[in-house]
């Protein structure tokens, strides 16, 4: 049928489990980490009380843009670092995300993204999870990996941008240095996804179809989709609070730090404040300031 044989099933049953060891090795590794700053938060305070998930996340992020960005520019032989060892690395984190942070909020979004994400690149480590991916060209699947990947630094900055957020007294340069390299990489990504979609994926069709793998096909174009879905979605939430909000820091007069929110409350109610905090794109674990709890439209 056009239903299989699938990527997924050729990348678990390819070689001899290396990579899989490597993805249950690095979500060991993150999980030891979060388990350390849960002690931490305790005894130190500050921005890790309230979000101790920034550590892994800010380390993923970094370590995947960074890695695709090396290995796309400056190192392009060496690609086969990528199945080996950095979707290892970033595989086993949106595992990690789920269990710490996506299944007890019942983040649903969230966790469809992270499915997403794994579903569409777990493949790509190994060669015949990527032969089948690309419809023949493993090449250009471990290509597309390693550029949609690069989206990742919005996250690097995001995070970066909310312990500014969270230490900060007044505003400084970096807070606007900052915030304006993360619109940066949301433009990209507006400019990035449908290009990829549009030119790259879609044209490819008849080969999908040639190689039985029509339901290969629309998970990569669902893919890219949701990626591009939530970029526009956090767009319009820095452009309802405007530039100046979004590019200058304000401290806040008053802050609930006992717990962690819904990024949806964040999204909503961004645009009826002129901080740059609630202006900012909400991530996982920010506090929620309490002058907004329970406010009508909320989740």
């Amino acid at each position: 049928t056009p239903w299989s044989p699938s990527p997924w099933r050729g990348g678990l049953f390819d070689g001899d489990h290396a990579y899989e060891r490597r993805i249950l090795q690095a979500l060991l590794i993150y999980l030891t980490i979060h388990s350390v700053m849960l002690v931490v938060k305790d005894k130190r305070g500050g921005p890790l009380s309230v979000r101790p998930t920034i550590v892994c996340g800010t380390l993923h992020a970094t370590g995947t843009a960074l890695g695709s960005t090396l290995l796309l520019g400056l190192f392009p032989g060496r690609r086969e670092l990528w199945g080996k060892r950095i979707l290892p690395f970033s595989v086993s984190y949106f595992m990690a995300d789920i269990l710490w942070y996506c299944a007890p909020k019942k983040d649903l979004t969230m966790t469809l993204h992270h499915l997403v994400m794994i579903g569409c690149h777990y493949p790509v480590g190994e060669d015949l999870g990527a032969y089948v991916g690309g419809a023949g060209d493993k090449n250009w699947c471990v290509w597309l990996s390693m550029v949609g990947y690069l989206s990742e630094w919005t996250t690097a900055f995001l995070n970066v941008r909310w312990l500014l957020a969270h230490t900060l007294k007044k505003h400084h340069l970096s807070f606007s240095v900052v915030s304006f390299l993360l619109l940066g990489t949301y433009a990209y990504r507006l400019v990035l996804f449908p290009y990829l979609l549009i030119v790259e994926i879609l044209p490819k069709y008849e080969q999908y179809v040639r190689m039985q793998q029509i339901w290969t096909f629309y998970i990569i174009v669902l893919g890219h989709l949701v990626v591009l879905q939530l970029s526009i979605q956090w767009v319009a939430v820095i452009l309802k609070v405007g530039l100046r909000n979004f590019l200058v820091f304000v401290p806040k007069k008053e802050e609930d730090t006992k717990g962690q929110f819904n990024w949806r409350e964040a999204a909503f109610s961004a645009s009826a404040t002129g901080s740059p905090l609630a202006a900012a794109p909400p991530t996982k674990g920010a506090t929620i300031p309490s002058s907004r709890k329970n406010k009508p439209g909320t989740d």
